[in-house]
C-alpha cells in the first residue's frame, strides 16, 4: 500500500512539474516569436541597402543591409604564443579537448535504472561526481583552457566589422599536421603533433585526462549584415517591442533576403517549441493520470480500457490547456486568432465532457 501511495504521489507530483515546464515553454516561446516577427516587420518598413565599399553619411543612424568580403590586412597576425601557432586570419581558436567518461542512462519497463560509460573527448568538463557507478571519474579541470583570438580590425569594405559580429561568422579553415608540426614550439610541452592535433596521447592510446588540442581560422569571406549605422561601424537596431536585429549572414543577401530567412528561421523555432510545449502538456497529464493505469492494470481487460481512456483525456487536456495558453499569450498581439484558439480550446473541453458522459455505464 504504501508503494502505491509513493507512485501515486511521484506521478502526481511529477505531472505538476511538467505541467509547469510546458506551460512556461509555451508562453516564453510565442512572446519571443510575436516579439521577434513584430521586430521584422518593422525592419522590412525601416531598413535600405547600401554598398560597403563607402560609408555614407546620410545613413547614420538608419537601419543598414549591406554585403561584402570581410577581410584584414596583410600583416595581422593572430598567435597562440603558449604553443608558438600563428596565423594571418580574422579569428583563430584553441581549441581543447579532453578525454572523459561519458554516462548513459535508461529506464526500462519495469523502473529499473541501467548505465553504460563510454569514453569520448570533449571540449566541456564532464561532472562525474553524480555518477551512478564508480570508478568513472573525470578531472575537475582542464589543464589548458580553450582560447579564440580575434584581429583588432576587421573591415567590411569601408565599414569596420564590430567583434561581436564577427564572433557569429563560422571558421573555414582549420590548421593541418604539416603547419602544426613547422610552427609548434614544443619547448615547454610534452606533447607531439598527430592527425591535425597536438596531443599528449602516448602511443595512440588515450587515457582519462590526456588532452588534443586543435586550431580553426577564419580567412576572407563573403557576409551580409543588418544593423544600425553608426559611424563607420554598426550597432544593434531595437524594436518598439525591445526586440534586437543585429545580424550577419554568410553569402550576398539583399536585405529582404535576410528578412525572409529571419522569417523562416523563427516559424520553425515557434513551431518546434510550441510542438514540444504541447508534448510536454499532454505528458503531464498522462503522468497525473499513471497511477489509475496501474490500479486498473491488475484487471486486465479493464486495464486497456482504462489505459486508452486516460490517454484520450489526456491528449484532449493538453491541447486545450496549451491553445489557451498560447491564445492569451498572443491576445495582446492577435486579438482575433486569440479568439478562435480560445474557441477552439472551449470546444474541445465540451467534446472532453461530452465523451466521459459516454463512457459512463448506462442503468438497466
Amino acid at each position: 500500500m504504501n508503494k502505491e501511495v509513493t507512485k501515486k504521489s511521484s506521478g502526481v507530483l511529477g505531472g505538476l512539474i511538467l505541467l509547469v515546464i510546458g506551460i512556461s515553454m509555451l508562453w516564453t516561446n510565442e512572446g519571443r516569436a510575436v516579439k521577434t516577427q513584430s521586430a521584422i516587420s518593422e525592419a522590412k518598413k525601416a531598413y535600405v541597402d547600401v554598398k560597403s565599399d563607402k560609408v555614407d553619411s546620410k545613413n547614420e543612424g538608419k537601419l543598414v543591409a549591406t554585403k561584402g568580403k570581410v577581410t584584414v590586412s596583410e600583416d595581422t597576425i593572430l598567435k597562440d604564443s603558449k604553443y608558438g601557432i600563428s596565423v594571418n586570419a580574422i579569428k583563430m581558436k584553441r581549441t581543447v579537448e579532453m578525454y572523459q567518461w561519458e554516462e548513459t542512462c535508461e529506464t526500462d519497463d519495469n523502473d529499473k535504472r541501467k548505465c553504460t560509460y563510454e569514453k569520448v573527448w570533449d571540449d566541456d568538463l564532464i561532472d562525474s561526481e553524480d555518477f551512478e557507478q564508480e570508478n568513472h571519474d573525470n578531472p575537475t579541470t582542464f589543464p589548458v583552457e580553450s582560447e579564440t583570438y580575434v584581429a583588432d580590425e576587421v573591415k567590411l569594405g569601408a565599414f569596420v566589422l564590430p567583434e561581436e559580429l564577427v564572433n557569429k561568422i563560422s571558421y573555414n579553415k582549420k590548421k593541418d599536421s604539416e603547419e602544426l608540426q613547422a610552427e609548434y614550439n614544443n619547448s615547454n610541452e610534452e606533447l607531439k603533433v598527430s592527425d591535425k592535433y597536438l596531443t599528449n596521447v602516448k602511443e595512440d592510446n588515450a587515457e582519462i585526462g590526456d588532452i588534443r588540442i586543435s586550431y580553426s581560422y577564419l580567412t576572407p569571406k563573403t557576409v551580409s549584415v543588418m544593423a544600425v549605422q553608426t559611424d563607420n561601424t554598426f550597432e544593434a537596431f531595437t524594436s518598439k517591442k525591445g526586440k534586437d536585429i543585429y545580424t550577419i549572414v554568410e553569402g550576398n543577401k539583399t536585405g529582404i533576403q535576410i528578412l525572409e530567412s529571419m522569417t523562416s528561421a523563427n516559424t520553425r523555432a515557434k513551431w518546434f517549441f510550441r510542438i514540444l510545449g504541447i508534448l510536454i502538456t499532454i505528458g503531464a497529464f498522462n503522468s497525473m493520470f499513471n497511477f489509475i493505469n496501474t490500479l486498473a492494470g491488475k484487471v486486465p481487460v479493464l486495464g486497456k480500457i482504462i489505459s486508452g481512456t486516460t490517454s484520450v483525456i489526456s491528449g484532449m487536456l493538453g491541447v486545450s490547456v496549451s491553445l489557451i495558453v498560447i491564445a492569451i499569450a498572443w491576445f495582446r498581439f492577435r486579438p482575433v486568432l486569440s479568439i478562435v484558439l480560445i474557441a477552439l480550446a472551449v470546444a474541445l473541453v465540451i467534446f472532453l465532457k461530452f465523451f466521459k458522459k459516454e463512457e459512463q455505464p448506462k442503468e438497466k
